[in-house]
């Protein structure tokens, strides 16, 4: 059982069973969300992902993990699965985001996108990207991670990720532009 500090409650001990529980109660509909805005509304796959993010966080308990803030501890897990499924499948036809939300998160004029008005020629152009692009572009402008954070996560250097960012940037805004305004 976690005991307040100074007013200051403290984070609960997950490998309580009824700590785990209650934690499990609050967490579950936030990783889930997570994963369905960012798998395009897929409730099957977000549903997947939601279970591998909590089995992937039991097991880190039961190695002796010390977590100090739980949340965000799971949603850094769930991250992972999120990039480790992406990595695993490069089909096009995947969609890595609810866009509509991503559209509405971006300010007017953001690295040349401006405002987009067709939702659904948007999905398209983000579809049309390769996988690896996608993905930095989604790390990027939606979990909002910087460029070095992104290339940690994923693996690849500074540049790499800047580059990916660049030609991701540009080939949305080509497909957007050729398919969206005709």
């Amino acid at each position: 059982m976690a005991i307040a500090i100074y007013g200051v409650p403290a984070a609960p001990d997950l490998r309580d069973l009824q700590s785990f529980s209650a934690f499990y109660d609050q967490a579950l509909p936030v990783v889930y969300g997570y994963f369905l805005r960012r798998t395009g509304g897929e409730p099957a796959l977000a549903e997947d992902l939601t279970q591998e993010t909590f089995l992937a966080a039991v097991t880190q308990i039961d190695r002796g993990t010390r977590v100090d803030a739980p949340m965000p501890w799971l949603i850094g897990i769930a991250r992972h699965r999120l990039i480790d499924h992406y990595r695993a499948t490069s089909r096009a036809a995947n969609r890595v985001v609810s866009l509509g939300e991503w559209i509405d998160d971006q300010p007017d004029g953001r690295d040349d996108f401006g405002p987009i008005l067709d939702r659904a020629m948007a999905a398209a152009s983000l579809d049309a990207m390769p996988a690896s692009q996608r993905l930095v572009v989604v790390l990027r402008y939606l979990d909002g991670l910087s460029v070095p954070e992104i290339a940690s996560q994923i693996g690849k250097s500074v540049h790499a990720v800047e580059s990916l960012l660049a030609r991701g940037r540009a080939t949305f805004k080509r497909h957007y532009l050729e398919h969206g305004h005709e």
